[in-house]
């Protein structure tokens, strides 16, 4: 392909989602860098029927956020490069950039985990099948078991999608009688932050407190859902702008005529914590001291002593009370924290592994190595 030639990209992809602008911005990111391209993009929802105009004006290839099997005919009837960034129909056989959903359910029980909690909630409104979501539920629900947890699912009885503007009164009820009969402390896990935002609003007319009774995280990382929530939402970012840039640059590669894998997931970035699950969820107040120490001192670096001498206990009972309430040593619960500050920073930042080593309390690089290989997956 003529390297000088301004490539015509259609972006099927929904601007009315948070999800669906970080991927945009990926891909203008990828285009700036690496153009020239012209990208056609037009405002659409999620559901939106094909253009009429893509049978005739497709470009040179084609990033879509394939829902249903009729844009998915459409696409591929085309004939050019296709990426699909959503995997909504698999048995297409479009090649797919998306989540890497164990990484995403990973970071929200550890999320979780590092507050204390011993009860978990999943939730998830539509009964229309997403095999994404099916995947992250059965993921939460095992993994949690396998911790020693308690895991409660709510999964709406209906079998079509609405929009959620449009639940009803009795729908509604259905989920607040759910949500009142969950133990507590509980730690919620929603489907998305749309589907977080109607979870914190039935809590709260069940006047549960947030995050105190219920801890409530969504996914995406949407910023408007997050901040206009009541409190502000915490949520697993999915690393939607790194999806868009690799979908683009896979694209790239088809174009040129190369052969990309069928499948590229891509990691998430973590819990963004904002007030929604900003709690130590234990119900020994010492140990939920000791954690909160823990989480404010321990890229300093701290010792499990200092903790100990925090508290004015011995280290023996300091360690005994941890393990009742988190199943960790005080050690344990220290690097926990730092190693997460590391992984934060390796994606949020352009930081040496030198300066993140020493800012996360570590005594060398190579120490920091060693540990990462041990226990981080």
């Amino acid at each position: 392909m003529d390297k000088n030639k301004r490539l015509q990209v259609v972006l099927l992809i929904e601007a009315s989602r948070g999800f669906g602008r970080q991927i945009i911005k990926g891909i203008s990111r990828y285009a700036a860098q690496n153009g020239p391209w012209s990208l056609r993009l037009e405002p659409r929802n999620l559901n939106d029927s094909p253009p009429k105009w893509l049978k005739s004006s497709a470009g040179d290839g084609i990033v879509v956020r394939v829902d249903s099997q009729r844009m998915a005919d459409a696409v591929m009837e085309t004939g050019v490069p296709v990426i699909d960034v959503r995997g909504g129909v698999p048995e297409a056989g479009l090649p797919l950039v998306g989540v890497c959903n164990d990484s995403v359910i990973h970071a929200a029980i550890e999320h979780f985990r590092e507050r204390g909690f011993h009860h978990f909630a999943w939730c998830d409104f539509f009964g229309v099948r997403r095999v994404w979501v099916e995947y992250r539920r059965e993921l939460f629900c095992r993994l949690v078991k396998e911790l020693g947890g308690t895991c409660d699912v709510f999964h709406s009885k209906r079998s079509s999608r609405k929009k959620l503007q449009s639940w009803s009164d009795e729908e509604m009820a259905e989920l607040r009688s759910w949500l009142s009969g969950l133990p507590r402390p509980v730690a919620v896990l929603a489907r998305d932050d749309e589907q977080a935002h109607l979870v914190l609003d039935a809590a709260q007319s069940l006047n549960l407190r947030i995050p105190d009774d219920a801890a409530v995280l969504g996914i995406d990382n949407d910023e408007v859902f997050c901040q206009v929530t009541s409190p502000p939402l915490s949520s697993v970012d999915v690393n939607a702008t790194a999806i868009g840039f690799k979908a683009a640059e896979a694209l790239e590669r088809l174009m040129n005529g190369e052969k990309i894998p069928q499948r590229t997931m891509v990691p998430s970035r973590g819990v963004v914590t904002r007030h929604s699950t900003d709690i130590v969820a234990v119900q020994d107040p010492d140990a939920a001291e000791a954690l909160r120490f823990i989480r404010k001192h321990a890229c300093r670096p701290l010792s499990a002593d200092e903790v100990a001498e925090h508290l004015a206990v011995s280290r023996s009972t300091l360690d005994r009370m941890l393990r009742a309430s988190v199943s960790q040593t005080a050690t344990a619960a220290i690097m926990q924290v730092r190693l997460a500050s590391v992984k934060a920073a390796l994606v949020d930042t352009d930081l040496s592994l030198a300066v993140i080593a020493d800012r996360a309390g570590f005594a060398s690089v190579q120490h920091l190595a060693n540990l990462f290989r041990e226990r981080v997956e």
